[in-house]
Order: structure tokens, then sequence, then C-alpha cells
């Protein structure tokens, strides 16, 4: 799988294209102009949010009968039916398998089940953090698919969204985009296919849009990998004068990313959670 990826990137772009005689490479300042690996980070740390929200609602509605997802081990939950709330609470800091450590809360509104047709979460974030990250902003996931089908479709808004790093640099972003749950008989085994678009501004301080042109294609088996960005799809992001195009592969889950910058391309591995090197 080809992947973009956060600024740390950059730093190995800068060496990659110092080093390589055999292949054309994006100019290095435009390459960190474009900062790949805080647009990354973005999409990986809300997606995070929208699993962590999903497994606290099912855990939840079976009235906590079924084991938590390794995403709510070491959690306090508490539901308020009576006015449809859920919150997840993760406190000063706790690991969850895989080695990721989670702090502060997540809210959840909601109406219906996921699965009916209309359903909304409002999801927001109270002082949290993934790693060293601090995620905010409100997302408003929809259930718009027309009836209960096997793979099922929602709008997700994400409103005021800000990722602030370890070293004080912030990401920001706003996007409206369509999301299709492609369900599995295993869980681990879903993949979610995204459409739409983004606006922001990078760790660099360059506001930019994002154009999906083929649809990102997330696989949750994947994570196992720490591997938190599509592992296909292909966008167009333009910032300034320049236009950047990233191809995320074939589908392997892998860490690797193309990234054609006005016609210059170059192929590199990117730190995926947005640590610059």
């Amino acid at each position: 799988m080809k992947k973009l990826l956060f600024i740390p990137a950059l730093i190995f772009v800068i060496i990659f294209s110092s080093c390589s005689d055999d292949s054309e490479t994006a100019p290095v300042d435009l390459v960190a102009e474009l900062d790949a690996d805080s647009e990354a980070a973005l999409e990986a740390n809300y997606e995070d949010v929208d699993l962590i929200a999903e497994a606290g609602l099912a855990f939840a509605d079976e009235s906590g009968r079924v084991e938590r997802d390794t995403v709510l081990e070491c959690a306090e939950i508490t539901h308020d039916k009576e006015n449809k709330t859920l919150t997840i609470d993760y406190g000063d800091g706790c690991e969850i398998r895989g080695g990721r450590v989670l702090k502060g809360k997540i809210i959840i509104e909601y109406n219906e089940r996921k699965l009916v047709p209309g359903a909304f979460r409002i999801i927001t974030l109270e002082d949290f953090f993934i790693d060293e990250v601090q995620v905010e902003g409100t997302r408003t996931l929809t259930n718009i698919s027309e009836s209960l089908d096997d793979n099922l479709t929602f709008n997700i808004v994400l409103e005021d969204g800000k990722l602030t790093f370890e070293d004080g640099s912030t990401a920001t972003r706003d996007a409206d985009h369509t999301k299709t749950w492609i369900r599995a008989n295993n869980p681990l085994n879903d993949e979610f296919h995204v459409e739409g678009g983004a606006s922001g501004s990078n760790r660099e301080d360059i506001r930019y849009e994002v154009e999906i042109l083929e649809k990102l294609v997330f696989k949750r088996s994947c994570r196992a990998s720490r591997v938190f960005i599509p592992v296909s799809g292909i966008k167009q992001i333009t910032f300034g004068d320049n236009v950047a195009v990233i191809n995320f592969g074939d589908g392997d889950c892998d860490n690797e990313v193309t990234i054609t910058i006005n016609g210059e391309t170059t192929t590199h591995t990117v730190e995926p959670r947005g640590k610059r090197n």
C-alpha cells in the first residue's frame, strides 16, 4: 500500500531526494509545504475517534453483556439513557492494547441505533489525546442509507477540527465526507470507503484544500500493524499555487505513499502519527 503521512516524512523526503539518482523527486520545499504527515494524522486520529465512539455505543447497547472492545478496556463508560448521551472517559491517560495511550473524554449524543436510516451521532471531545496528540472538534455522523442494507452509508461532517502535536505545532480541518461501511463476518475485517473533501491549515500554517479523486479505503485489520491510514485511493491537495496528488497504493497494509507535485513524483514511507523526525 502506498501512503501519505505527516510532516516527519518531510525530513525523510529531504534525505531521500538528496541521495537518490534514479528517480525524479518533488522539490523539497514544496514537499515541506505540503506537510503530508499532518494531513494523514488528521484522517487517522478522527478515524480512531469514530471507532471508539461506535465501540462504546455497542457496549452500552448490550448493557455490558458483551466483552469490551480493546479500545475500551481501560475506559470508564457512563450511559445516560434518558438523554441518550454516552461518555467514554480515559481519565489522565491509560494504555490500550497495541501500545497507544488515550486520555480525556469522548462524549456522544445519539438518537437511534447506528443501523437505522436517519440515525445520528454528535461526537465532542474534552481534553482528549491519542498518544501525545490532542484532538479537538465536533463530528456529526448521519446514516443516509435508504434501507437496512449490508453496506451502510453515512455523511460525516467535521467542524473546528484541530490537532495539537507534542512540539506545539497544530493542524486544522473542516470536512464533509461520505463513508460506506463494508461489513464483514468478523468486525476486525470491516472496511470503510470514504469520498468527499476537506480544507484547513497544516503544521506549516499553509492553507490547503483536499479533494478525494478515487475513494479512500481503510481496513480495520491493518490497525494491528499500526497502519491507520487508507490502504488505497487517490486524493488531491491544493496548497498555494501548487497541486499534489497522493496515491495510497493497491491495498497492502504499509505506510508507503506516492506523492506527485506539479508533475514530479517521489515515493517514500512516512510515520502515520504525525511525529517529526
